[in-house]
């Protein structure tokens, strides 16, 4: 079950004095899923074969089993120029999973807010396995692009969460150390890939992963939303 509230002696080995910068991903983090925890057009196909949330189960564990396998083809597509002329298969696979479009990419409720909030404390950067033009689309439709020092995109880099490069190469774009830096991300390979990198990582409840998928992934702590940031971070 999802907490509604923070859970105290969950959180107690998160170091909140190490933090200084925050690494952010992009969906289910930051960008809001279209279809929510419902999962997206295939929890609805399934859900005529199956009981809504056995599909809804299904789909989620699906999504977490395939996260980096499906980022390396797409990388892979990026290389050799096929990118745009497989953006339709793209866009429908997206749709499938209930994560936007370039032209549906929304914030969550709140997360303008919180990152305003934010950047007057930590340096802040987004870790994504988003492309670029997607990637700058979102921070610059929100008005977000001007808080982050540092982005990576799968374009950026040839190993994806959760193998710990992308986290190194944004702290050092951050010239920050990533034994210094906080990932907050909705899926157990942001939590690994946090955990390689000898930064901390905080999993959030808005995306495909459970609560319990992030705290075996090595979560210091885990929050309903991103939003509770400041609370988890004890900022006045």
């Amino acid at each position: 079950m999802e907490p509604n509230n923070l859970a105290p002696n969950r959180t107690a080995h998160l170091d909140v004095g190490r933090v200084e910068a925050i690494l952010f991903d992009l969906d289910g983090t930051l960008m809001a899923l279209r279809g929510g925890e419902r999962g997206g057009r295939l929890a609805e196909w399934l859900a005529a074969l199956l009981p809504e949330e056995e599909a809804r189960r299904l789909v989620r564990r699906l999504f977490v089993v395939t996260e980096t396998p499906s980022n390396y083809v797409l990388a892979v597509l990026d290389r050799v120029g096929l990118d745009s002329w497989l953006r339709p298969l793209a866009d429908w696979g997206r749709r499938a999973k209930g994560i936007g479009t370039l032209d549906t990419l929304v914030p969550i409720e709140g997360v303008p807010e919180l990152i305003a909030r934010l950047a007057p404390h930590y340096r802040l950067g987004v870790l994504t396995n988003r492309a670029r033009r997607e990637t700058y689309t979102f921070l610059e439709r929100y008005g977000l692009r001007t808080f982050f020092g540092a982005v990576t995109t799968r374009q950026d880099t040839w190993r994806f969460k959760p193998h710990p490069q992308a986290v190194r190469r944004t702290a050092a774009l951050l010239s920050i150390a990533p034994e210094r830096v906080l990932v907050v991300g909705d899926m157990p390979v942001d939590m690994l890939a946090a955990r390689r990198a000898g930064a901390q990582g905080v999993g959030v409840l808005t995306g495909f992963a459970t609560e319990e998928e992030l705290w075996s992934a090595g979560a210091c702590a885990v929050v309903p939303s991103a939003i509770h940031l400041p609370e988890l971070l004890e900022l006045p």
